[in-house]
This record gives structure tokens, C-alpha cells and sequence, in this order.
């Protein structure tokens, strides 16, 4: 069917401004789409007018008027006239096309197309600035900051609960190749871990995001940077075995455990090396460079706070560290222990004691090309947590609400939005 929306363009016959020209046709635009949605829906629901009556079955049915709806649409809110109709057998009023329209919008007023903004909005900035923005593009039609939380935490909800059986899915004994797996095998499989923390509501000490970077290696992107190559983030607040399936589900899409070379780099933490032992036995663990530096500093200057003091011994111990000669390390931390005990000291021994395993020679491996640190994860925790979740002003989440929100992130930053577009289109 063809529908005409007689809805002119008028300009002053005057100079303006380019602003002032573009954002008349805006308006303008705006005022054209919501016609057009809302007479499209009439013609559609028009098409239901010989439809029995849902509730007898009666054939014979008149028409009895119109009910308008009011809905809210990324150019503003759109009535539609609905064509009602009436029963001839119980007398039954009834709208044909309702049961579209309920499948779309439910109960509420957002369209499906608003509400894919809202929660795209809502993952990338706090809840009143995203209304904010969402009512600048509906041309100056508020949306209230509470119907953008509501949409991302039922979005994200939904999301996350895909991703969820996703990974179950994946990690399900004896499954076949991943659909996804149309490459060979990655040459080297990095798997890069970190947490980060935020603040909860029911932990008095904020609660930890673990989160993962799985990828194949970097490639180079102009002259001075670099990207991830297959990359795919995890991440989760649910503790270590929902994020240890999340990660196998990552390493099983990119064929990672059949990869000859495989890597795992993390900061230090107890449970990245036990995650890994668990899932990439075969897998070298290395510490990161910048980490295991930044913990000689703390120690160092604690013990020493004079930086001509502690200069000939930071050298020295550096010079171990960056060779991978953690006894000789313990050995010159013990030196000044003697002549400056302290309990930093200390504190450092026992942490180059257990991660001694995970220090390798990283003077060799820079040498080689190989990696020695895990920026990819702390960007991802950037990406992931802390862009979105830290304010200046403290926010605090629960524990559904955090997690509906890292999974709206992950869909995006992992391109597959579009494989949960059942999740924002369902009212």
C-alpha cells in the first residue's frame, strides 16, 4: 500500500544560518515520521477490520469509532488512532491489530526502537544523562531518568541471561565445533585477566568484576598503534566459576585451546592463576611487568622514603626482576631488611616468594616480541566496570543491576548486539 503524509517543509524567506536551516528540518523530519508511523499503523490495523471477534469468534463485527494510544518513539510521542470494532454476537469492543502492537509494546509506551536507544544510552552514561540525550534527539520530548534504568535493567537482564546459557552451552561435554569457528587455529592464544571493584550496596566493601580479555595477538593500526586481533572481552560479578565458563566459552569461539602458543598474563592475583591452571593447564603464565614494579616502588619507598637512599638498592633489585632472577631479588631485598627492617619488606619477599613461578625473564621475552604485560585487560576494566560503573559521587549498585549493565557493555564492545535484538524488542 502507498501512503501520502501531507506534511510541507516551510523556510523563511529570510537568511539564516546553517543551524537554524538544519534544525527546522529536523523538527520538521520528526513531525513527518510521526505522521507516517501513525498512519501506517491505521492502514495496518484497518486490514484486521473483517477479524472475528477474540473473544465469541462472531463474524459480523461494526465499526465503532477509534481508541487512541499514545507512544513513545525515538522522534517523540505518536498517537495512534486505533479503528475499533464491535461485536454484532456478545458486543464486545475490540481494537483489530491490538495483539501486534501488545507484542511490541506490552503493557508500557516505549516503542521497540526507543527502547534500544534507552538501553544503549543507559549502558554508556548514567541514567539522567542518558535521558537527557535521548530527549535532545526526541526534539526537546523528556524521558525520565527511572524509565532508563528500568529499560537497562530489563534489557541487560535478558541479555545477560543469554550470554549465560551461551556459555553453558559451550562449555556442555562433548559439543561440536563452535558455529562461529570458521578460522584455524590462532598461532598464539593470550588470555589476559584483572578485576575491578565497585561499589555495592550489600558489601560494605564493594564488590569485584572479574573480567578478561581472550585474543589472538595485535596487529598494527596506522603508524603508532595497535589492536587486539580477535578479541573478545568476559565478564561478570557472580563469582569465579560463572566467569570461568564465560572464559571458556571465549577461548572455544576463536579455537584458542588448539592454539600451539598459549599465554595467560595477570597482576598477581591468587584466583587468575588458578583460573588458569584450571582451564589452560598447558598455558605459560607470566606476571605483568608493570605490577611486579609497581610492588618493589611500594616497598622501596616505605622502607626507604629518601630517594638517594633506596636508589643504588632499587637499581639492583630491578636489574634482578627484569632478568627473572627472583632468588637473587629476595637475596637484596634481605640486605637492606638487615640494615633498615621494615615490615614492607617483608610483605614484598613473601610476594616474590609465591609468584616466583610466574616471573619469567622479561628482558628475553621484550627481546623476542614476546608480551610481558596486560594492558589489554586494564583497558578492558576500563571499557567494562569503570567508565560506567565509578562516579565522582560514589555510585552503588545491586547485584542484578550491576550485572544487567556489564552484559549490555560486553554485547556492544563485542559487536553482537544485533544476536539480542529479542531482548530490547520484547516489551
Amino acid at each position: 500500500m502507498e501512503i501520502m503524509i501531507p506534511v510541507p517543509l516551510v523556510v523563511p524567506d529570510e537568511p539564516m544560518a546553517f543551524a537554524q536551516v538544519e534544525q527546522i528540518v529536523l523538527e520538521w523530519g520528526r513531525r513527518v515520521t510521526r505522521a507516517a508511523v501513525a498512519a501506517a499503523w491505521e492502514a495496518q490495523a484497518a486490514l484486521g477490520a473483517t477479524a472475528p471477534c477474540p473473544r465469541c469468534g462472531a463474524p459480523a463485527t461494526r465499526a465503532a469509532g477509534r481508541k487512541p494510544r499514545r507512544i513513545e518513539t525515538p522522534v517523540g510521542v505518536v498517537t495512534l488512532h486505533r479503528p475499533r470494532r464491535q461485536c454484532l454476537g456478545c458486543g464486545r469492543r475490540f481494537q483489530p491489530g491490538d495483539d501486534r502492537l501488545q507484542a511490541a509494546v506490552g503493557n508500557g509506551q516505549l516503542s521497540p526502537a526507543l527502547r534500544e536507544l534507552a538501553a544503549v544510552c543507559g549502558a554508556g552514561w548514567p541514567y539522567r544523562q542518558a535521558a537527557a540525550v535521548l530527549g535532545r534527539l526526541r526534539g526537546g520530548e523528556p524521558l525520565a531518568p527511572e524509565t532508563v534504568r528500568a529499560v537497562v535493567s530489563r534489557v541487560g537482564a535478558r541479555v545477560a541471561a543469554a550470554q549465560e546459557a551461551a556459555a553453558a552451552r559451550a562449555c556442555r561435554p562433548g559439543r561440536g565445533p563452535a558455529p562461529a569457528m570458521c578460522l584455524p587455529p590462532p598461532a598464539e592464544l593470550v588470555v589476559e585477566l584483572d578485576g575491578a571493584w565497585v561499589g555495592a550496596t550489600d558489601a560494605p566493601h564493594g564488590r569485584e568484576v572479574k573480567v578478561g580479555v581472550v585474543h589472538a595477538g595485535s596487529e598494527p593500526v596506522g603508524r603508532t598503534r595497535r589492536a587486539l586481533t580477535q578479541r573478545w572481552y568476559v565478564a561478570t560479578a557472580r563469582g569465579v566459576a560463572r566467569f570461568e565458563e564465560r572464559l571458556t566459552a571465549a577461548v572455544g569461539r576463536i579455537d584458542g585451546f588448539a592454539a600451539p602458543a598459549q599465554l595467560v598474563l595477570g597482576d598477581g592475583a591468587a584466583w587468575i592463576w588458578r583460573v588458569a591452571a584450571d582451564n589452560l593447564p598447558e598455558a605459560t603464565q607470566v606476571l605483568d611487568r608493570w605490577h611486579l614494579g609497581q610492588a618493589r616502588r611500594r616497598a622501596r619507598r616505605a622502607a626507604l622514603p629518601d630517594k638517594e637512599a633506596r636508589a643504588p638498592w632499587s637499581v639492583r633489585i630491578e636489574t634482578c626482576l627484569e632478568a627473572g632472577n627472583v632468588p637473587a631479588a629476595i637475596a637484596s631485598v634481605r640486605e637492606v631488611q638487615a640494615l633498615v627492617p621494615h615490615q614492607a619488606l617483608e610483605g614484598f619477599v613473601g610476594y616474590l616468594t609465591g609468584l616466583a613461578p610466574q616471573i619469567p625473564d622479561y628482558a628475553m621475552r621484550r627481546a623476542g616480541g614476546q608480551r610481558i604485560g596486560s594492558g589489554g585487560v586494564e583497558k578492558g576494566c576500563d571499557l567494562i566496570v569503570n567508565r560506567r560503573c565509578k562516579g565522582k559521587r560514589g555510585m552503588r549498585w545491586r547485584d542484578d543491576g550491576l550485572e544487567a549493565l556489564i552484559a549490555l557493555r560486553l554485547g556492544i564492545l563485542n559487536d553482537e548486539w544485533s544476536a539480542y535484538a529479542t531482548a530490547w524488542r520484547s516489551p
